[in-house]
């Protein structure tokens, strides 16, 4: 049955995809027909840990940022009710370091072009595995910034890998928590320090890491999450297989609750 709320929200339409050269794989993936098909990250066998162990049998997901969608495939696999995928609509909502002489500074219109090849890709690779692992899951494609609330509440929010990647990390969560009723799930570098701060990563005479603006502080973290209604109820960490530099990384998750008494809409 479409409830009210789905009747509001433009769904993506299923791409029929059949063709890896067509695709851009952020995931390592095993595909009936193809086996393994190499990605950035090999992330295979690893679910439970990459989520902190969360639960999600029986709940509604959203999964922020899903690229190639390993982390909705999983979740489908592991029980969830319900999944929607969510990634950018356009190349044009994606920031990157303001390096002089590169393309997205000096023409970030014609950059945006040039680069959404790659993201629809991304948004190929997520349909074909889509389609050979039988997926149900919805996809929204937006902004992150101003994720709608007609899309519903979830009970988890996954957002791998993301925050890092934005100019503008607590905005994003902030879109990201008015849609999330039980718990949000953060993996993420991250500094050790009780000290409320975030470093910036970008380097002047790295030209090439472009894509990468911020790590925060665990304090910091759980200070934004306060401010949202939730609790960061624990953190791990973990490393995993990064397969496009051919070595293992240590990324940290977060689990954040929310609180008895918040409003989720308020």
């Amino acid at each position: 049955m479409t409830t009210d709320a789905e009747k509001s929200i433009a769904f993506a339409e299923p791409r029929h995809v059949a063709d890896l050269s067509d695709c851009f794989f952020y995931h390592t993936m095993t595909l009936p027909g193809f086996g393994e098909v190499r990605g950035h990250w090999d992330l295979r066998g690893r679910f439970d840990d990459y989520v902190g162990h969360v639960d999600v049998k029986g709940k509604s997901v959203i999964d922020v940022g899903t690229a190639t969608g390993f982390l909705s495939f999983e979740a489908e696999r592991n029980g969830a009710r319900e999944v929607v995928s969510f990634d950018m609509a356009h190349a044009r909502q994606q920031n990157f370091l303001p390096f002089k002489d590169k393309l997205h500074y000096r023409d970030a219109a014609a950059w945006a072009e040039k680069h959404n090849v790659e993201v629809e890709q991304w948004k190929n690779a997520y349909w074909l595995s889509h389609r050979l692992l039988n997926s149900r899951a919805k996809v929204f494609y937006g902004d992150i910034y101003d994720l709608p609330i007609a899309l519903g509440q979830f009970d988890v929010a996954m957002v791998g890998s993301v925050l890092e990647h934005l100019s503008d990390p607590v905005t994003a969560l902030a879109s990201i928590a008015r849609l999330v009723r039980e718990t949000i799930v953060i993996v993420t570098p991250l500094i050790d320090s009780e000290e409320r701060i975030a470093r910036f990563e970008g380097s002047a005479d790295r030209p090439e890491n472009d894509f990468t603006w911020w790590t925060y502080s665990a304090a910091l973290y759980r200070t934004i999450f306060k401010m949202l209604g939730f609790t960061l109820d624990r953190i791990t960490s973990a490393q995993y297989c990064y397969h496009y530099l051919d070595r293992l990384e240590t990324r940290y998750t977060l689990v954040a609750v929310r609180t008895s008494n918040s409003n989720v809409n308020g």
